[in-house]
């Protein structure tokens, strides 16, 4: 399987999200070819706040104990760029790659964690994983431009607008 065939995938879990009644944000991670977990963000049926996407798959992945060395051969695929606190979940995760869709400028994450430099080399393995933005970007817009005209007046619906016109 290769990047756009998960990618393709991962939007499909956005539609299927957005469907829902969700944002339309979804997560899988990858072993190799193998889907290790899944998620979309759930913060309108959960009522919480801390329920992403990309936290809620690397939470299943995490409670299936699998090494360290099969942990820095995952995928993280979303299809935003994730936020702080997701990007920081993938590094405690040592998640190896993360692919993202469409950049987030309100609270996407990549930029500022590529100029993260650690000042001590006491913890190597705790490192950045190797990112990659873009990649289906057109389609992910095309996903919050409709969920923005579904969703009704608020912040969520700016957000979506602000997303559509990336």
């Amino acid at each position: 399987m290769n990047v756009y065939e998960k990618m393709r995938m991962t939007l499909g879990l956005a539609r299927e999200a957005m469907a829902a009644g969700e944002c339309p944000i979804a997560a899988v991670v990858f072993l190799d070819d193998q889907v290790v977990a899944e998620s979309w963000t759930k913060e309108f049926s959960e009522r919480r706040l801390l329920v992403h996407a990309e936290l809620n798959a690397l939470i299943d992945t995490d409670l299936k104990r699998y090494s360290f060395e099969e942990r820095k051969r995952m995928q993280l695929f979303t299809n935003l760029e994730p936020c702080m606190m997701c990007l920081g979940a993938a590094m405690s995760s040592f998640i190896g790659e993360v692919y993202y869709a469409l950049e987030s400028p309100s609270d996407g994450a990549v930029h500022m964690a590529q100029t993260w430099n650690p000042q001590s080399d006491d913890f190597s393995a705790y490192r950045l994983p190797q990112i990659t933005g873009g990649l289906m970007r057109e389609e992910s817009k095309a996903l919050f431009a409709e969920f923005a005209e579904k969703c009704p007046p608020g912040g969520l619906r700016d957000f979506a607008l602000s997303l559509a016109r990336v």
